[in-house]
């Protein structure tokens, strides 16, 4: 799912520069229905661009002891509770509603913005006692308004209604109020602790505009042509960025909604974070998101439990239904990365004729892999293998077309020939399951005591062809790794799968790290980790993203598992430990 994690990001910076131009947060609109059905925002009309949403005090005061607790900081929870309560001077928590969400409502009526605080009362005069405390001049206004003029010189404008109090910096933000608005924070909080949404849709067209103006004009500024840089060469990076702005605007103008949601879950004993975008229904991104037919892989052996880091992708989608215009955007930035490629290797070598046959190299490789993409299918894995003094990685991909990434390889085997110092590829070294191995042995350095500790004293690499497939396996035992993966991968064909899945195990990389530090104090502490993670942790020391597919947009979920929190208090106590002995040394 690599062209969704680029999307994501283009979203993100988009999202910002919009932020940035309107000057006020702006987050999403109360219910799912709502957000995907409606139009964009008209003037006049009041709609949700913004909302932060937080769970219930008494919810938030639960997690956050919860996560102290697995971090070796059970006294987190109180420590809160104490702050809240002195800096409220003890009346904060009787005087709000400890059952009910609160959070933040930006709306807008196509001009302006309307940002109000949503706080649940049950003693609303209490609050207004404790800013009298902190030097604040109450005022009563007309429609229930009071004006709280602080010392600093702000004001702050309050009204309640209903058990909610909503909080402005105007009494014109107080004016239009959001409809329903304990219904929307507890609606959008759900099973998380916060929640930050933004509905783009409905900022404003002159804001939105205003955005897009903002990156082209950041963008031209940058586009200027470089010493060196050839005529053809900054053409088409010229049409690369135009390509870009193109997209950014497209996903500006269909981008329906963008949230990033924390949650602390006791029972499945986890923290994780989720992001996820949603495109409006008929837009280009939309039906981009419905070709996809499914997260199928044949590479399952390459995800491995036991590795330090572990990598699936798997995407099969509808190649007819991702259109002309994705294969024109694909042939341009392909494009464009063969050009940076040959500019480098202009900049580099000096041999004319190596050059000329590492660009033909480059030229093979981007047919292939122009060829895999245009099939609409993704289809791979990789794990890296950790032990104390050993590295080991392996992977696999689907290729269409694994001649010309074959072609390729000889042309980079022949144009490398020229060096003294390369030992030059073992073709057809090995074979099994139909794939031929080709190895290659590169002595390490005398003085690279760390990679010959991880690797002996050469890097063994393997490169792998089959039909419709390819493969690469560096360290020791490169070989033996990945036929086991291959093997593992053809005993489970068509694995369901999430689309894309990145598991990092702590254990294997704080044992490695204990192994290699030679500082004796930072060792002793990731010593007090390693004991811990290998005796208790049970294999819960895991920080993994999951990516996941949804109608009209993409997910992603990152969480970290006990272990991994648990390892962290270990290592806090562990260093406290430390300052508190070197504290009391005379």
């Amino acid at each position: 799912m690599n062209r969704n994690y680029r999307k994501l990001c283009s979203l993100v910076v988009a999202t910002a520069v919009m932020v940035s131009s309107v000057g006020t947060l702006s987050l999403a609109q109360s219910s799912a229905e709502e957000s995907s059905g409606s139009s964009p925002a008209v003037v006049g009309e009041l709609r949700n661009v913004a909302v932060v949403a937080g769970a219930p005090y008494k919810k938030l005061i639960g997690d956050v002891s919860f996560l102290g607790g697995l971090m070796g900081r059970p006294e987190i929870g109180q420590m809160v509770e104490g702050y809240f309560s002195l800096f409220t001077q003890m009346k904060g928590p009787k005087a709000i509603d400890q059952e009910k969400a609160w959070g933040v409502i930006v709306q807008t009526d196509g001009m302006s913005f309307y940002p109000v605080g949503c706080l649940p009362v049950v003693a609303p005069d209490d609050l207004i006692t404790v800013a009298k405390g902190y030097g604040a001049q109450v005022k009563e206004g007309d429609d229930g308004i009071t004006n709280l003029s602080m010392p600093n010189g702000e004001s702050l404008f309050v009204k309640v209604v209903e058990g909610m109090g909503f909080i402005g910096r105007s009494a014109e933000s107080l004016a239009k109020l959001p409809a329903n608005a304990q219904e929307v924070l507890t609606k959008i909080a759900g099973e998380y602790d916060v929640v930050a949404r933004v509905s783009v849709k409905n900022v404003p067209e002159m804001y939105r505009q205003m955005a897009i103006a903002t990156m082209r004009s950041g963008a031209q500024q940058g586009l200027q042509q470089k010493e060196g840089e050839s005529d053809e060469e900054y053409g088409q990076r010229q049409k690369m960025v135009e390509m870009q702005m193109a997209q950014m605007e497209e996903m500006i103008n269909g981008i329906d909604s963008l949230t990033a949601s924390w949650a602390i879950d006791a029972e499945g004993q986890r923290t994780y974070v989720d992001v996820s975008y949603m495109f409006l229904p008929g837009s280009k991104f939309a039906k981009q998101m419905a070709s996809y037919k499914g997260s199928h892989t044949n590479f399952a052996g390459f995800y491995r439990p036991d590795a330090a880091a572990s990598l699936t992708f798997a995407t099969q989608s509808d190649a007819s239904a991702l259109g002309e215009e994705y294969m024109m955007e694909l042939a341009t930035s392909l494009e464009a990365v063969r050009q940076q490629a040959e500019s480098g290797i202009d900049e580099k070598v000096e041999d004319a004729d190596v050059r000329e046959t590492l660009k033909a190299a480059i030229g093979e490789w981007m047919e292939a892999v122009e060829a895999t993409l245009k099939t609409g299918e993704l289809d791979g894995g990789a794990s890296v293998l950790l032990g104390e003094e050993s590295m080991t990685v392996i992977a696999g991909a689907k290729i269409a077309e694994t001649a010309k990434l074959e072609a390729g390889l000889k042309k980079v085997d022949e144009a490398a020939m020229s060096s003294a110092d390369y030992p030059g590829l073992q073709w057809n070294a090995a074979n099994h399951a139909g794939v031929n191995f080709h190895t290659l042995a590169v002595p390490l350095p005398a003085d690279e005591a760390d990679a010959r500790r991880l690797f002996g004293e050469e890097l063994n690499v393997a490169i792998g062809i089959g039909k419709e497939a390819a493969y690469l396996a560096i360290g020791k035992e490169n070989l033996e790794a990945v036929k086991k993966a291959i093997d593992a991968s053809a005993a489970e064909p068509g694995k369901k799968v999430p689309p894309v899945e990145l598991s990092i195990s702590l254990t294997p990389i704080m044992a490695m790290a204990v192994a290699n530090e030679q500082n004796e104090k930072k060792q002793a502490v990731l010593q007090q980790v390693v004991k811990y993670l290998q005796g208790e942790a049970q294999g819960r020391d895991h920080v993994r993203m999951v990516g996941q597919i949804l109608p009209n947009g993409f997910k992603y979920r990152l969480e970290a598992e006990e272990g991994v929190l648990k390892a962290m208090g270990t290592a806090a106590k562990a260093a406290q430990q430390q300052q508190m002995e070197a504290l009391q040394q005379p």
